[in-house]
């Protein structure tokens, strides 16, 4: 009987073990769909432009010198570049589902740009290097938007910025109701 006991006890042991390592021996099963070349720029152009803004935001606060400043942005913004013209590449003639892609097509628009750029004696990556900028000084504008609170409301009190959703001020302690809030 000793022996069944037994037998049965390394049996569970070894069923329970089993169990446990199981996910450690096994693959993850996820599968997600693929991305598209396309998506892949998209996101890689968005992180780079939220590393830029992050970068100046470092520089400004004296992270960093400004000669680490200068060659990790202007690496940063050589890739960005790179990347608009991927994604210029890229362009898709949408009326016509599944069809080849297709050459972006210079507009009347862009050649005076560009003529007016070397006119200037800028380069056309200086163009895109412009782009760049703005795009990071877009989302920056906008995520400070975000982050400010409604500059309308203001306690009767003191004047100070409130918050819809306050019941008091945060720096008088005045009671907020609808109306005084307003």
């Amino acid at each position: 009987m000793d022996i069944i006991v037994a037998i049965v006890g390394v049996a569970m042991a070894v069923f329970v073990g089993a169990y446990i390592a199981q996910p450690l021996l096994g693959r993850a099963r996820v599968i997600s769909a693929p991305e598209s070349p396309r998506d892949q720029l998209l996101a890689e152009r968005d992180t780079l432009y939220t590393t830029i803004r992050d970068l100046d935001f470092d520089f400004q606060t004296g992270k960093l010198l400004e000669a680490d400043y200068v060659a990790v942005r202007d690496k940063y913004l050589a890739r960005g570049v790179e990347i608009l013209r991927q994604l210029d590449a890229l362009q898709v003639d949408r009326r016509r589902p599944g069809a080849e892609r297709i050459p972006p097509k210079a507009g009347a628009d862009d050649v005076e740009v560009a003529v007016q750029a070397r006119r200037a004696g800028r380069t056309w990556p200086q163009l895109v290097e412009d782009e760049i900028e703005a795009a990071v000084h877009a989302r920056r504008r906008s995520q400070a938007a975000r982050q400010k609170p409604e500059a309308s409301l203001k306690c009767p009190s003191c004047g100070f910025p409130v918050d819809p959703t306050d019941r008091f001020c945060g720096k008088c302690g005045a009671a907020l109701t609808m109306e005084a809030a307003s």
